[in-house]
């Protein structure tokens, strides 16, 4: 769910400011004292029930599984001129979508990105622009309290120096010219610690970190790249997607707009998907995780820059649609220590991001089915999992590429890749999508079924 580690999910990071209300400006998109405040009457944690977005049917919609992010909360204003019944629904926990002028502002820098109301205590994105813009906001230890009463799930974040933090994290797509109000703050939820709070003392204590950029969309959404690649994963799994091209949490940004996300256990082998070179490589954060907008700054991972296919005339086990065997090869390091392949017209890097461990390093020859690393939760991650994208450029700010991924013909019985478990179109290649399950060989659609026996090495 994180971004690739050449350029930032939605841009610059937005640095701490000063704390303003809807009169001041804060340039750096965070908000929270204000001159006068009133708390929320007799709103404690225990008063509340928590929701989860009112989101729970949406997979398909947001190619996204909203179980795989505990305390993140997608905010999306429906389109009055879509023909889409559902695929565009307003979020059910949003308060309001308000619709502005900005020629009814006298000046239009004294409004914040992001602001509270200094009398409902109401969170709002502010957009002025005459584009869309995408906020996430991390809200630290006070619940948000969503349209319907109910209190927003929580989840946690873990900083580099191991000290965790309950928080809650809105992703939020607002169209132009308008205001998100997006919840109310539960200022007494964390007062507890006071002996005799006051609304101005909560509001002072009240942490807020924002990141706001307008919407960098990748400009060809159907950019597919036509070489096919293995399964970045070890093990029978099956492994849940979930989060595939355009998911709504994160991957709806040029940066991301065709990673894949699977679920996998901490300590995962993850398998080099084609014969390449490592490229770049970052394992030294050990602790750093959670859904913390920081948090999108930060993270391990690593880079190869796939050989280009052997041509029909060439025999080599890396062009078959099998479990691959690492084989012996000849690194491609000059004299000056720096990696190069050869030239092609169209090459294909793929990344590996959240991984606890990096088993490469620059400049080194990989096989397909190597084992390169193993997978974590470093970064921007609600829970373990591997971030799998690919580019046609190794450059900061490349977009993203559609990947194919390749059926494995099984080593135990050719029959276990069109067994009555398995999804079969009759095609060789597959793409995942949110909320289905996955190994080399392709889909599963037996929720019960795992492969014990199939190696994807």
């Amino acid at each position: 769910m994180a971004p690739r580690a050449r350029s930032n999910k939605t841009g610059s990071k937005n640095k701490k400011g000063s704390k303003s209300n809807h009169k001041s400006r804060s340039q750096s998109s965070t908000s929270a004292s204000h001159q006068t405040s009133i708390p929320l009457s007799n709103t404690s944690t225990s008063h509340h029930n928590h929701e989860n977005s009112d989101d729970d049917d949406r997979t398909e919609e947001w190619n996204f599984v909203r179980e795989a992010g505990p305390g993140c909360h997608i905010a999306r204003k429906k389109e009055q001129h879509s023909s889409s019944s559902t695929a565009d629904r307003d979020s059910g926990w949003v308060l309001e979508w308000e619709s502005v002028h900005p020629s009814d502002f006298e000046d239009e820098s004294v409004v914040p990105d992001v602001a509270i109301d200094p009398d409902e205590q109401t969170l709002s994105l502010c957009n002025l622009r005459n584009d869309p813009v995408v906020a996430y906001i991390t809200v630290y230890d006070n619940l948000l309290i969503g349209r319907n009463g109910k209190a927003l799930q929580q989840g946690s974040t873990t900083d580099k120096d191991g000290t965790s933090k309950s928080c809650t994290t809105l992703i939020v797509l607002c169209p132009p010219t308008t205001f998100a109000h997006l919840c109310r703050i539960d200022l007494e939820s964390t007062s507890q610690t006071l002996a005799t709070p006051s609304s101005r003392l909560l509001l002072d204590q009240l942490h807020i970190d924002s990141d706001v950029q307008v919407w960098n969309r990748h400009e060809n959404p159907n950019d597919e790249h036509e070489h096919s690649i293995g399964f970045p994963l070890q093990g029978g799994g099956p492994f849940l997607c979930t989060q595939g091209e355009g998911g709504h949490l994160t991957h709806f940004l040029a940066g991301n707009q065709h990673a894949i996300d699977f679920q996998c256990p901490k300590g995962t082998p993850l398998l080099a998907v084609g014969d390449g070179l490592v490229v770049q490589t970052q394992d030294e954060h050990q602790q750093l995780t959670g859904i913390a907008v920081s948090n999108l700054f930060s993270w391990n991972s690593i880079l190869l820059q796939l050989d280009p296919p052997p041509t029909s005339s060439s025999s080599s086990s890396s062009s078959s649609s099998t479990c691959a065997t690492p084989k012996e090869t000849k690194d491609s390091v000059g004299d000056d220590n720096t990696a190069s392949v050869s030239e092609t017209t169209d090459p294909l890097f793929v990344e590996y991001v959240h991984i606890a461990s990096s088993q490469v390093q620059v400049g080194d020859r990989v096989v397909k089915g190597q084992v390169i690393g193993t997978s974590g939760g470093i970064g921007f991650s609600p829970e373990d999992h591997l971030h799998f994208a690919g580019y046609r450029s190794a450059a900061a700010d490349a977009p993203t590429v559609r990947l194919r991924f390749e059926k494995a013909k099984s080593d135990i019985n050719n029959n276990m890749a069109n067994s009555s478990c398995r999804q079969d179109d009759g095609s060789q290649i597959f793409y995942p999508r949110a909320g289905r399950l996955y190994d080399c060989h392709g889909e599963i659609v037996d929720k019960g079924f795992k492969d014990n026996d199939s190696k994807c090495s």
